[in-house]
């Protein structure tokens, strides 16, 4: 039954959004909505509301995951500048490995529970603009000594993100993401355009230039921070 609803609900907003039409991942972040509502109605109204966010992630020139992969490399060069060396040294720069992170939100990486909790946290707007990113520089914190340490490659450093899928721990992701962005909050030089990725005020206009020099972040030093979970 549970199925034929999926197929009904997504059937429907193909004629909704007939230019847009199905398009593969539809059905991930369907399905913890239609779990939620229960109801086929409301869990369509809500799926509408969800793909007016994402559009432009399922749009063919995928605007949006470019310019989300383009966010993300700015956040992650900020926290990181050796690990953002070392994969663009991999040809991996582009950080295209976290695709599927960021067109399902996560939705394959985390335990179906866990998931409906990311997603909540998610949908609250708190604690900033694209906490989403945050989450994602949270993983790839966690991840940087072995894909280092093992001199993974391009090929190495796919393979190794996928198959997270359904180990990592949605507490630390969260708690991790969370100190990320009270470091960033809290840093009193932070790039004009890192302040507008997360809706951050400024205090001082720092240009995105200035990343490579800028010493207010680092991802060693979250690791002896201290926040709350979200």
């Amino acid at each position: 039954p549970g199925l034929l609803l999926l197929y009904d609900i997504l059937m429907t907003y193909c004629m909704y959004d007939f230019d847009l039409g199905y398009v593969q991942g539809m059905s991930d972040l369907l399905s913890p909505v239609l779990y939620v509502m229960e109801n086929e109605v409301h869990a369509f109204w809500c799926f509408v509301a969800f793909m007016d966010q994402l559009h432009q992630n399922f749009e063919e020139h995928m605007q949006g995951m470019k310019t989300q992969l383009i966010q993300l490399s700015v956040l992650l060069r900020l926290l990181d500048d050796e690990f953002c060396s070392y994969l663009e040294s991999q040809d991996s720069g582009y950080l295209y490995f976290c695709f599927r992170w960021l067109l399902i939100r996560f939705k394959r990486e985390f335990s179906f529970q866990d998931i409906l909790r990311l997603w909540e946290v998610m949908w609250t707007g708190l604690p900033c603009r694209n906490f989403h990113l945050l989450v994602c520089c949270a993983i790839l914190d966690s991840e940087k000594q072995t894909i280092m340490k093992n001199h993974f490659g391009f090929n190495e450093i796919l393979k190794h993100i996928n198959e997270l899928s359904m180990k990592l721990s949605v507490e630390e992701t969260l708690v991790k993401a969370e100190v990320i962005y009270t470091q960033m909050a809290n840093c009193k030089e932070l790039p004009r355009e890192v302040c507008e990725i997360l809706g951050i005020k400024c205090n001082t206009e720092v240009d995105s230039s200035g990343l490579k020099n800028n010493q207010c972040l680092k991802m060693k030093e979250l690791k002896n921070s201290d926040a709350g979970s979200c």
